[in-house]
């Protein structure tokens, strides 16, 4: 770490101090410094010394590799968030810090480990009718041998045919999932731990149709038609997730919220999705719909519906694997993972799925001791 001046990694310095929610002032002034020394800090204009760099380790609660480590761009597209227009500026931020980690991350892994190989279908063109987004929806299902009937766990399902999901603990009400293409053909989806398990379902279904529909976008492609590529997505999202063939023969049932109650447990989709979706296909009257529609907003069933708490959470699973892997079959200990990550400890330990214990030093650990004589 001698050679500081020509490693370490403005960008870092930046991200770091916006992570931890601090103005350049507010970390100058707790270092002692002005506020135009982390402005230059961060410009490259001006290289911190070691002693300096460690104090930043202190105050921002990184690493010190952290600093050093070098950005790589991987993106093939731009980043899909499902979002409100009025998503504040930090939590797009957050979310784009932890995309850049989890992309850190994967690549450490993949040094070691073959993941999943990618089997996925992608379309290519502006603006889809809706008979094509079902079409593409058919096909996908066709490809992962689904058939018509309910998809009892998406995550398992994504991560099973070459996808990476990661949950984030961001307490957001704006922003509900993301995702994103490497370079290499790895999609990777983003989701909050804020939501519930249905809405999480749809929430990549909902990217995943972005992934077929619209890996193929450059950022300006992305932001000149956003509202409509936000529908399509939605649409694929229904198609995907509840097949016409299916609605259409369980369709019949839908004459109550207690129906569309047994549906949800069935399909894993909200009450007010399948209502929606049966209305949109044709398969209920507009008499019918109005009277469930205005049952449901009536009983404040709109945010929180029943059985949202008691429809069990999907996890992730193939990251805290893929460590796992490493840790069990003494490639590398915990220690050495967190140290070669370079990222802190709570933030790799929530990206990957794994208990922060994980990481205890084992050094602080008691011995065992065996008895060998009563």
């Amino acid at each position: 770490m001698s050679n500081v001046e020509a490693i370490f990694q403005p960008k870092r310095l930046k991200e770091g101090r916006s992570f931890r929610g601090l103005t350049q002032l507010k970390l100058a002034e707790q270092i002692g410094i002005t506020k135009q020394a982390i402005s230059q800090f961060e410009k490259g204009t001006m290289v911190p010394n070691l002693d300096m760099t460690y104090q930043f380790v202190d105050i921002l609660e990184f690493p010190i590799n952290y600093f050093f480590k070098p950005y790589k761009e991987n993106l093939s597209t731009p980043i899909f968030f499902r979002k409100n227009k009025t998503s504040a500026k930090k939590t797009i931020f957050l979310f784009e810090t932890y995309i850049s980690w989890m992309i850190d991350i994967y690549h450490y892994l993949n040094e070691f480990l073959r993941m999943p190989e990618l089997n996925m279908i992608y379309k290519n063109k502006l603006f889809y009718s809706e008979d094509e987004i079902e079409e593409a929806a058919k096909e996908l299902r066709r490809i992962w041998g689904l058939g018509n009937g309910p998809i009892s766990n998406m995550t398992t399902l994504l991560e099973n045919n070459g996808f990476i999901i990661s949950k984030i603990d961001l307490n957001v009400k704006k922003v509900d999932a993301c995702s994103i293409m490497l370079k290499e053909k790895r999609p990777m989806i983003f989701l909050t731990q804020n939501t519930t398990s249905v809405r999480s379902r749809r929430d990549m279904a909902h990217e995943l149709g972005h992934q077929v529909l619209h890996s193929w976008m450059n950022k300006d492609d992305f932001e000149t038609s956003s509202d409509i590529i936000e529908k399509e997505a939605d649409l694929f999202a229904n198609y995907f997730l509840m097949p016409r063939d299916a609605m259409e023969r369980e369709c019949f049932a839908v004459n109550s919220s207690t129906s569309l109650l047994a549906m949800k447990k069935r399909w894993g989709t909200s009450m007010l999705s399948i209502l929606y979706h049966l209305y949109n296909l044709d398969l209920i009257s507009n008499t019918l719909f109005e009277k469930l529609s205005q049952n449901i907003y009536r009983r404040g069933w709109r945010t929180h519906e029943p059985y949202d708490d008691e429809i069990m959470q999907e996890k992730p699973e193939l990251i805290k694997d893929a460590i796992d892997m490493l840790v069990d079959n003494n490639i590398k200990t915990s220690y050495e993972i967190e140290e070669e990550m370079s990222l802190p400890r709570k933030d790799i330990a929530e990206l990957c799925g794994l208990s922060i214990s994980f990481f205890e030093d084992i050094s602080l650990k008691k011995p065992k001791l065996f008895l060998i004589k009563k």
